[in-house]
C-alpha cells in the first residue's frame, strides 16, 4: 500500500529507461529546491486511482511501437480510461523519435485524454526529439518548470482554503474582554495504543454495524452498470449525473436509499498530515473506554480497533461544524497563548456572534480551523471522540430499471461558500457527489433501502399533484412509468422547475413523452433564468393555476412535494395557503389547518432534504 499523499506525484512511462532517468533527476532537484515530489512509474498506480482525485501531477512518458504507451504505464493508461481523475492538475513531458511514423503518438494522445477528461494544465506541454537531441527541449522545460509547480503547490497547500486568516477586529476585541472563567478541560473518553500490526479490514467492516437511519433492508453492494451525464456544467448550470445500480433488494416508484460514502483521499491525508500520524496512518490501534465516563456518553460511532487512516477515511464526518467541546479542546492543544484564548472565547458566551461569524457563516471544517491556528497541535484520540459519524447520503428512485435502480444526482462544488480576504466566494465539493462522478462502470456502492410508507404514487382514486424542482422532479419519472403500466386511469399533474428550458430540463423529454402518449394529463413547467418564461418558480405556476390545483385537491388528488427543505418546501406550502384562502375564501389559518389535516391523511406527501 502507497503511503501518504505527497504534494505532488510524478508518474513515468519508459520503455528504454530515458523518460526514467528524466524524471529521477527531475524529484532530486525538487528535493533540493524544497519540494515534495513523489516518484512512481504508471502501473505502481494500481489499487491507488484515487489518489489522483484533487491532485497535482507531473507526468513523463515516452512511446513505443506504433503510439502505444509504455509497458510499465500500459495498466495505468487502461485505467484513466475506465475512470478519468477528478480535479487533477498537470503538465506532460513527451519523449519520442520523428524516425517512426507516430511521432510523439502516445504523448499527445494522453494530453489530450486530460484535457477531454477536464484536468488542468498548469504548465505547457512539451515534445522532445531523440533524433535532433532530447536535450534540446527537456533541459529549458526542467529548467521553466519550478516556478508554475510551486506557485500551484502553494496554491493548494491547505485542502479547502487557503487564504484564512484571524479577524484582526477579534484579536483586537479579545485584548479588552474576559473570558468566562473556570472553564472545565475536556475529558479524554479513550486510552490509546498502536499496534505494529497493519489494520486488515476494508470498507464498509465497522461501518456496516452502526445503526443506518430509517433502514427498511440489509446493506448491499450494488454494483455501477452505467453513469451519464445529463447536464454538463457550466457557467449557467450544474453539472447533473444519473447512474444505475444494480441491486438485490426490490425497489418501487417512491423509494428512496442510503449510500455510503467516504471522505476525499487528499482530504484525509492533509488531515493524517496535519495530526501527524501519517507514519502509522494504516496501524491498527485499540481504544480502551476510561472506566470512570459512563457508557451513555461515549461516542457509539467510534471503532474501538481501527486505523487513524481508516477511521478518517469511513467513519468520520471532517466536514462537520465544531461544537464548543471541540473548540475548547483544540484551546488546550495550542501552544500559542492567544491562539488558545481565542478559541476559549469563542466557545464562550460571550464570542457566540464571533463564533457565527468567523465559523458557523463560512461553514468552517476542522482542517480550516486548524490552519487559522497554526500553533494548535491536537492528539488524534482526542479528535475521534469530538467528530460525528460520516451519515449516509439519500437519494430517491427516479426509474426501476431491469436489473435495479436508477437516480440523480447534482455534482455539488457550492455546497459551501467561503469569502476569501479578496471578497471572493470559494466553493467546495461534496463529499458525496464528488465520489459518485467519479465513479465508473463495475464499481461497488454500498447501499440500504429506506423505510418510506408514504412518497408512492396513487393509482386511480383523486389522482396526483406533483411537484419538484432541479433533481426533485426525478422520483416523478418512476410515478409515471408506474400509471403508464397500469390498466386504470389516473388523473397526473406535473409542475417542474429548472433553470434554463434548453439546458438542464432534467428528464424533459422523457416527462413530454408521458404528456404525448396521455399518461401525464397535465404538465407545467417553470423557468428560473430564462427571460422569456411565463413561470421563473413553481409558486409562480401553482398561483397561475390556482383554481384548477384548488378543484383537484378537492377532488381528492393527493399532492407531492419533491426538492430542498428550506426553498421548495417553503415556498410551496406558503403559496399552497395563499391559494386555498384566496380560492376557498377562508382565512390563512384556515388554509394552513386543511393542509395539516391533508398531511396526516397522506394527501400532502413530502421528499425533501436539507
Amino acid at each position: 500500500m502507497l503511503d501518504k499523499t505527497p504534494k505532488c506525484l510524478l508518474i513515468y512511462g519508459s520503455q528504454t529507461g530515458q523518460a526514467e532517468a528524466i524524471s529521477e533527476r527531475i524529484v532530486h532537484d525538487s528535493g533540493n529546491l524544497g519540494l515534495e515530489v513523489e516518484l512512481l512509474c504508471g502501473d505502481e498506480m494500481e489499487g491507488n486511482m484515487d489518489r489522483l482525485h484533487d491532485q497535482v501531477v507531473v507526468f513523463v512518458v515516452s512511446s513505443t511501437g506504433e503510439g502505444d504507451p509504455p509497458e510499465n504505464f500500459e495498466s495505468f493508461w487502461g485505467f484513466l480510461n475506465d475512470k478519468p481523475p477528478q480535479n487533477l492538475s498537470y503538465t506532460l513531458l513527451g519523449l519520442g523519435d520523428s524516425n517512426y511514423t507516430e511521432f510523439g503518438g502516445f504523448p499527445n494522445a494522453l494530453k489530450d485524454f486530460l484535457e477531454e477528461s477536464g484536468a488542468r494544465s498548469f504548465y505547457e506541454f512539451q515534445l522532445a526529439d531523440d533524433q535532433v537531441g532530447l536535450e534540446l527541449v527537456v533541459e529549458p522545460w526542467i529548467e521553466g518548470l519550478w516556478e508554475p509547480l510551486s506557485q500551484i503547490l502553494r496554491n493548494q497547500n491547505n485542502t479547502l482554503n487557503p487564504s484564512l486568516q484571524l479577524d484582526s477586529a477579534l484579536l483586537e476585541k479579545l485584548a479588552h474582554l474576559e473570558i468566562t472563567k473556570d472553564i472545565p478541560k475536556v475529558k479524554q473518553m479513550f486510552k490509546f495504543e498502536f499496534s505494529e500490526d497493519d489494520f486488515k479490514s476494508s470498507f464498509p467492516d465497522g461501518v456496516d454495524k452502526f445503526i443506518l437511519p430509517f433502514a427498511a433492508g440489509p446493506l448491499e453492494r450494488s454494483t455501477v452498470l452505467r453513469r451519464t451525464c445529463l447536464t454538463e456544467r457550466s457557467e449557467k448550470t450544474k453539472e447533473t449525473f444519473e447512474i444505475e445500480l444494480k441491486t438485490v433488494a426490490c425497489y418501487g416508484p417512491g423509494d428512496s436509499f442510503g449510500v455510503l460514502c467516504h471522505n476525499s483521499e487528499r482530504e484525509v491525508w492533509d488531515l493524517l498530515d496535519r495530526l501527524k500520524v501519517t507514519q502509522t496512518a494504516h496501524k491498527q490501534y485499540t481504544l480502551t473506554p476510561d472506566p470512570n465516563v459512563k457508557p451513555r456518553l461515549l461516542p457509539k460511532h467510534v471503532l474501538l480497533n481501527c486505523s487513524p487512516y481508516y477511521a478518517l477515511k469511513y467513519t468520520l464526518d471532517v466536514r462537520s461544524l465544531p461544537k464548543k467541546a471541540l473548540l475548547l479542546y483544540l484551546a488546550e492543544c495550542c501552544e500559542n497563548g492567544k491562539e488558545g484564548d481565542c478559541l476559549r472565547f469563542l466557545a464562550s458566551k460571550e464570542g457566540s456572534k464571533d463564533l457565527n461569524d468567523l465559523i458557523y457563516t463560512r461553514s468552517l471544517t476542522l482542517l480550516e480551523i486548524l490552519s487559522l491556528f497554526p500553533s494548535c497541535s491536537p492528539s488524534f484520540c482526542c479528535l475521534l471522540q469530538h467528530l460525528p459519524r460520516l451519515t449516509p447520503r439519500y437519494y430517491s428512485v427516479s426509474r426501476v430499471s431491469q436489473h435495479g435502480v436508477k437516480f440523480v444526482f447534482n455534482h455539488v462544488t457550492n455546497i459551501r461558500g467561503h469569502v476569501t480576504r479578496a471578497g471572493e466566494l470559494t466553493g467546495v465539493p461534496g463529499v458525496c457527489s464528488s465520489w459518485l462522478r467519479g465513479l465508473a462502470e463495475g464499481d461497488g456502492v454500498f447501499v440500504y433501502r429506506r423505510k418510506n410508507a408514504v412518497f408512492k404514487p396513487t393509482v386511480g382514486d383523486g389522482g396526483m399533484v406533483m411537484i419538484g424542482a432541479g433533481t426533485g422532479v426525478a422520483p416523478f419519472l418512476g410515478f409515471l412509468d408506474h400509471l403508464a403500466e397500469s390498466t386504470v386511469k389516473t388523473r397526473a399533474v406535473l409542475i417542474t422547475g429548472n433553470r434554463y428550458k434548453e439546458l438542464d430540463s432534467i428528464y424533459g423529454n422523457e416527462f413530454t413523452e408521458h404528456h404525448l402518449n396521455g399518461t401525464l394529463d397535465t404538465y407545467l413547467t417553470a423557468y428560473s433564468r430564462d427571460e422569456n418564461s411565463t413561470c421563473k418558480y413553481v409558486q409562480d405556476v401553482i398561483e397561475l393555476h390556482d383554481k384548477d390545483i384548488v378543484s383537484y385537491v378537492d377532488e381528492g388528488a393527493r399532492v407531492f412535494v419533491c426538492g430542498d427543505a428550506k426553498g421548495l418546501s417553503v415556498g410551496v406550502y406558503e403559496m399552497f395557503c395563499r391559494v386555498l384562502s384566496r380560492v376557498k375564501g377562508v382565512s390563512e389559518a384556515e388554509a394552513r389547518e386543511m393542509i395539516a389535516g391533508m398531511k396526516k391523511d397522506g394527501r400532502y406527501c413530502e421528499d425533501i432534504w436539507s
